[in-house]
């Protein structure tokens, strides 16, 4: 009986290696698009196996012919594949191993031949400068002998849905291949981007909150796509590691809330449906609710609530933009198609996620395809709707316009019509008057005072000072280093950096002090009721210390440091002119010094005007 039952899974083991067949390649080759036939595949559901203990035991490993597909959904075990690749060309061939999903977390290919086994590493939470070849999706290179066989396991584990579909290329026509799909993934975040800032600068004309939240919207939506296809681990946070798997569910779930907040203002369901409105706002917290909650919980729990916020967001708005159709609401019927397209893009991906339907182009770029075709019909929606606000315009302009001309029959009624033309012209002249001055007085790029408010605050502040008998302090401060980061980094981020600074000064400063800038990386602060120097000191110290800190801008983090003088007067002694002199002076020494200090000019310190 017992040389039966090893006779029987001597069988079964038999049965079980030789139901996946070999891959053959040759010269003529160019893609080999469906691997499954000839893959096995294991479930490490401890996670304890060594790689050794795995690839010695050939009998773990079931046929992949016996499944739908290669998606394993949502879980937690570690999954091994088993591939035998036989070369039959007549010539050293290049391969590469193209794994489809580019949200996989860690994925390891051990190549094994009569020289060894080389292992390779990839996936999204290994900082890309690791990764042994850089592209969004796992990939991994293959050299084949003429007449040489190896055996490729594949190691790969995933907080999302672990989709291991793959592909054998020839190396050139992967490449080929690569700079198409990286071609059409660049044309739809150009598109995204275009209507992104072509709905931004409506904004600005027409103040709608629609337009913004559309932005708002976009850009959320875009994080997430670059999340799902590997861009954004290639380009945009390529040294997260595993912290950018929260970017994904985050971003998704909060395109969510913020469509809901869309929704509402592009439909004016405040004023005509108020039902309707109530219901959704409680909807869009909730799903800000499941965008804060993302931050917070396990990945894979995170990644699930992504996918029923999405599906759940999407029905919702379809039947809301529905119920908007039967009212007859305009716009109602463009928005239910938009949202059609990102309903059926949203479930098809969701359902591919949950391991319901097979893994394709088509379900792994619905969501992509969806929302490039709803993103195009609510901006013709919102540039409808702007075209509709322009009629209703046109259309109070020539009623305002027939009330004038009735108005005008009466010579006592045009009379009080002129003189009170006349008196809000007059308002909007001063008014225009006190724009043109405010502007003469600010700098325009970072909005502090300039020479001219220095020049018209500084005697009166003189004044101030010496008829209360106190002293003020002339803070003068120049950025080091300044001409580096426009450089490097170039002068957009400079005048970034010069933005920030110029916040960080107004921030530290007090109501009566004023803040300007001098011109290029100089800036200058006039502070009254200064105590005595080691009060000027400490105020200067305590805005080198802010200024200090650490600029985070697109990604960069840039640390800017800084000179800065004091020079003190008494409102009488040392004049304007001395003042700024000896604060200059005393700026200089710190930079000569070795720069990012605080100095103050202390020949003959003033003394306070007794009253």
């Amino acid at each position: 009986m017992r040389c039966f039952a090893l006779i029987w899974l001597f069988l079964l083991t038999g049965t079980t290696a030789q139901a996946s067949a070999p891959l053959i390649v040759d010269n003529a080759t160019r893609v080999i698009s469906d691997l499954q036939p000839h893959v096995s595949y294991f479930r490490d559901q401890e996670r304890q196996l060594l790689p050794d203990q795995v690839m010695e035991q050939p009998s773990l490993f079931q046929p992949a012919s016996q499944r739908e597909g290669l998606n394993f959904s949502y879980t937690r075990d570690r999954l091994w594949l088993k591939a035998t690749v036989t070369s039959t060309a007549d010539r050293r061939t290049d391969w590469i191993l193209e794994m489809r999903y580019p949200s996989l977390d860690r994925v390891t290919l051990y190549n094994v031949g009569a020289d060894g086994t080389v292992i390779q590493h990839q996936g999204d939470t290994l900082p890309y400068q690791q990764r042994d070849m850089k592209h969004r999706n796992p990939i991994f290179k293959l050299y084949l002998e003429p007449g040489e066989s190896r055996t490729l396991f594949v190691a790969a584990h995933s907080e999302g849905s672990l989709t291991l579909d793959a592909q054998l290329w020839q190396a050139e026509h992967f490449y080929e291949n690569s700079q198409a799909s990286y071609a059409i993934l660049a044309t739809y975040f150009g598109m995204l981007l275009a209507l992104a800032i072509y709905n931004l600068l409506l904004f600005a004309v027409l103040r709608e909150r629609s337009f913004v939240l559309y932005v708002c919207f976009v850009v959320a939506f875009g994080a997430g796509v670059a999340a799902i296809n590997g861009l954004g681990a290639q380009f945009i946070w390529p040294n997260l590691g595993e912290h950018g798997n929260r970017i994904l569910p985050f971003s998704l779930s909060l395109s969510a809330a913020v469509g809901v907040l869309f929704a509402r203002s592009f439909l004016d369901t405040a004023r005509r449906t108020p039902l309707l409105d109530s219901f959704l706002a409680i909807f869009a917290w909730m799903a800000m609710l499941a965008t804060l909650t993302t931050l917070i919980i396990p990945i894979q729990p995170a990644l699930q609530l992504m996918s029923v916020t999405g599906l759940l967001t999407t029905l919702v708005l379809f039947t809301a933009g529905m119920i908007c159709v039967v009212k007859g609401i305009p716009g109602a019927r463009i928005f239910v198609i938009a949202w059609l397209m990102l309903l059926v893009g949203g479930m098809l991906l969701g359902l591919r996620n949950f391991g319901l339907i097979p893994s394709n182009f088509v379900t792994v770029n619905a969501m992509q395809i969806g929302s490039a075709v709803e993103m195009l019909l609510l901006s013709l929606g919102l540039a409808a709707r702007f075209n509709e606000l322009k009629r209703l315009k046109e259309q109070a302009q020539l009623q305002a316009l027939s009330a004038q001309k009735q108005v005008v029959q009466s010579l006592v009624h045009q009379e009080r019509i002129l003189a009170l033309r006349v008196a809000e012209r007059t308002e909007a002249l001063a008014e225009a008057n006190k724009r043109l001055e405010l502007l003469a007085m600010q700098d325009p790029l970072t909005g502090l005072g300039n020479r001219s408010a220095l020049g018209r605050h500084l005697p009166q502040a003189m004044q101030r000072t010496a008829r209360r008998g106190e002293l003020l302090a002339l803070v003068l401060i120049d950025l080091d280093g300044f001409k580096a980061i426009n450089d490097e980094l170039g002068h957009d981020v400079g005048d970034q950096v010069l933005v920030g600074i110029a916040s960080r000064l107004s921030g530290c400063a007090r109501q009566t002090d004023l803040v300007a800038r001098l011109g290029g990386d100089e800036f200058i602060l006039i502070s009254e009721g200064i105590a005595d120097q080691e009060d000027a000191l400490q105020q200067g110290q305590r805005l080198l210390d802010v200024m200090s800190m650490p600029l985070e801008l697109e990604g960069v983090s840039v640390s800017v440091g800084a000179s800065v003088g004091i020079s003190l007067s008494n409102g009488v002694e040392p004049d304007i002119e001395t003042l700024m002199r000896q604060a200059d002076q005393a700026m200089y020494q710190r930079k000569r010094s070795g720069r990012h200090g605080v100095v103050l000019h202390t020949a003959s310190p003033p003394e306070k005007i007794k009253a």
